[in-house]
């Protein structure tokens, strides 16, 4: 709630509280991207046109609920800033939706079905921090 803190003032490295930040999505009882919003978010990703893609993206996040909506929103809007800097942090939205996905969705890794889907959930990321702008 604190504004004024410096985290590098106390010491603390940006890869501590991006490990932070990704267990406290990782406890949460249910992930931020919701479950019931995989499979269509699967079958949107197969949609060749660009903009309609997009458009279709667009209308399912607005499905989500609103707290969800919010800190989603929130999240992907931050990423989007630390891949503007990819020069000095070498975090393309590539490389953060890699790192990000499996937190912001949290995949059933046991499921073998699953397994073949990865690529796609982690492209799914990767338009949304890339493309943050037109969904928020």
């Amino acid at each position: 709630a604190d504004h004024n803190i410096s985290l590098e003032s106390m010491g603390v490295t940006v890869n501590a509280v991006a490990g932070a930040l990704k267990a406290f999505f990782a406890d949460l009882p249910d992930p931020l991207v919701p479950y019931s919003l995989h499979q269509e978010l699967l079958e949107t990703s197969k949609i060749v046109d660009k903009t309609e893609r997009l458009h279709e993206l667009k209308e399912i996040v607005k499905k989500f609920h609103p707290v969800n909506y919010d800190v989603f929103k929130y999240i992907i809007t931050h990423l989007n800033r630390v891949s503007q800097q990819y020069k000095t942090n070498f975090m393309t939205a590539d490389n953060l939706s890699i790192c990000f996905w499996p937190t912001l969705m949290r995949p059933d890794f046991e499921n073998r079905e699953f397994l073949s889907t990865t690529k796609i959930h982690q492209s799914v990321i990767e338009t949304f921090i890339q493309q943050c702008q037109f969904f928020f």
